[in-house]
């Protein structure tokens, strides 16, 4: 089971890898990270999250996948790439949350949840990941570099 983006998506839309066996859900998480101008896929499989090419910009882990446990592919997801993380599950343990977050993943979203708090939730992780660079500005040959302050 695989769903794909709309292909005359935005081509330098961030990219979002949904890891969920459900495919109701990952259908709705699809369809809903379109909506908001993401490109998105699902997979099924956390072997399948692992063999994706190329590399997306985030991924929603699901951890009860059919194959391999969620916190494993979290492991390996990060030992591959510096890629943002949340997992996104039913599992609210504080055991749980916690192996997620030591693993590498950068967010954990507890199930059910709502889309708005979801976005929220992946643009303040790419702010972290991504933070913003230089503003160029532009007047003719003048051109001023505004750095911001960390």
């Amino acid at each position: 089971m695989e769903e794909e983006t709309d292909p005359r998506a935005d081509p330098d839309a961030l990219t979002v890898l949904v890891v969920e066996d459900g495919p109701g859900l990952a259908g709705s998480l699809v369809r809903g990270l379109d909506r908001a101008g993401y490109r998105a896929t699902s997979v099924g499989t956390g072997l399948d999250a692992l063999t994706r090419v190329p590399t997306p910009d985030v991924v929603l882990l699901d951890l009860g996948l059919p194959d391999v446990d969620g916190i494993e592919i979290c492991r390996m997801l990060r030992r591959q790439s510096d890629l943002a993380i949340i997992v996104v599950t039913a599992r609210g343990e504080e055991g749980d949350r916690v192996a997620a977050l030591d693993e590498g993943a950068d967010d954990y979203l507890v199930k059910p949840f709502g889309l708005a708090e979801l976005l929220a939730r992946i643009r303040a992780v790419l702010r972290r990941i991504r933070p913003a660079g230089p503003e160029l500005l532009a007047h003719g040959p003048l051109v001023v570099v505004h750095a911001p302050v960390r």
